[in-house]
């Protein structure tokens, strides 16, 4: 299949392309997903409490925001792949800076450094997808984050790992990462910049009727990526600290979740060609509720926390690039807008991990997981509101 005539690459095969941002969010995967395993060790090494370490979660995720939502602007104006090469290199040296320092306010701005590349480099894929595939962009969506998944399901691993061979040190599990993200860089250097096929064009349908649906869409990234977020950054000491199993283990869990999530990504690529953006929703959201649920009655029963992490991972995991198919079929998709959706997502990462570090450390551990449930439940209904606004804005004509 070779690029669309709106395309500067047209000369390139898209697989190129795939294969250039699939790469790049296996590395962001692992670097999104690396402080969760990881918190305990951070907390020791700058001498900070649980919740106090929980801020790094509120740094990384403000960064995120302000590379993505800056960031959606400047993918409108700039060649996105220059920008993408310097976020991902951003993101590369603040890896190797992390266990470098033993103060926490060091620590909280090298995270929020990274988290600034890896919001700019996250809409910048993303949208760049939507451009080069329009309507038909739901499999390589998914594709795209099942790749994320893929660098999310190895970062605990590859941490444990490392660490085990390192003597338990910190610096060598960091610098891995940071070194399988190098040659990512490649890509983004060789390959041509994307054009956005609709720019200039005006957006189809009331302005009333587009903002109201992009706002329902801002509450609903905010409350999913708060959950995947909250449960992937804290399942691991949840499972430590109270005790249900070893940290060995922990890291398992941990990577059953992410992988989960991965392997219905992989799944997703195959049934968003038959199943409508709404009914896959639908769907993930019940699944989301049911296993949560499982673990809310038997909170501290092994097998019970395994198969529940497994079930909430794939449960999740094509929600994201589904609600970006939906957006993609009634808006017109330039990268203010974009960044816009990554505002909503970015504000779930800040807020609810650090609801939830707070609630663990002062109420308990039962009530992060009934926490979890309520905003899954919240989610459900934002997306019922959702899909009855979006069904009455209809499809956005194309030329």
């Amino acid at each position: 299949m070779q690029t669309t005539p709106s395309n500067p690459g047209k000369s390139y095969n898209n697989t190129y392309y795939m294969a250039t941002y699939g790469a790049a969010f296996v590395a962001l995967g692992l670097g999104v997903s690396a402080l969760g395993p990881m918190l305990p060790y951070l907390a020791d090494r700058v001498s900070a409490s649980l919740s106090q370490i929980s801020f790094l979660f509120t740094a990384s995720s403000l960064g995120y925001m302000v590379g993505s939502t800056g960031g959606g602007r400047l993918f409108d104006q700039f060649k996105g792949h220059r920008l993408m090469f310097i976020a991902l290199l951003f993101s590369i040296l603040m890896l190797i800076l992390i266990p470098l320092t033993t103060e926490i306010y060091i620590l909280l701005a090298i995270v929020f450094l990274m988290g600034l590349g890896q919001g700019a480099l996250d809409v910048g894929a993303n949208v760049n997808i939507m451009w080069i595939f329009g309507s038909k962009s739901g499999p390589f969506m998914n594709a795209l984050h099942f790749s994320f998944g893929v660098g999310a399901f190895l970062a605990p691993l590859i941490l444990h790992q490392v660490m085990r061979w390192s003597g338990g040190g910190l610096t060598w599990p960091f610098w891995t990462l940071a070194i399988l993200s190098i040659p990512v860089l490649l890509g983004f250097w060789v390959l041509p910049s994307p054009k956005n096929p609709e720019k200039d064009r005006e957006a189809n349908g009331s302005p009333s009727a587009n903002a109201g649906l992009v706002v329902a869409m801002v509450v609903l990234f905010f409350l999913y990526c708060g959950v995947e977020g909250g449960f992937g950054g804290w399942i691991f000491t949840y499972v430590t600290e109270t005790n249900i199993t070893s940290e060995t283990s922990a890291s398992y869990i941990n990577s059953v979740f992410w992988g989960a999530l991965t392997i219905g990504r992989l799944i997703s690529v195959r049934l968003t060609r038959n199943v409508k953006p709404a009914q896959l929703l639908t769907g993930n959201f019940t699944l989301a509720i049911l296993f949560l649920g499982l673990i809310l009655i038997f909170p501290l029963t092994p097998w019970v926390i395994w198969i529940g992490s497994a079930g909430l991972g794939l449960a999740l995991s094509s929600i994201f690039p589904m609600l970006m198919v939906l957006g993609e079929s009634r808006l017109r998709i330039s990268g203010s807008v974009t960044g816009l959706f990554f505002l909503g997502v970015s504000l779930g990462g800040i807020l609810i991990p650090m609801l939830l570090g707070q609630i663990f450390e002062f109420i308990g551990s039962y009530q992060v997981m009934l926490a979890l449930m309520v905003l899954t439940g919240l989610g459900m209904l934002v997306l019922f509101a959702l899909i009855i606004a979006s069904n009455r804005l209809g499809e956005k004509v194309r030329d």
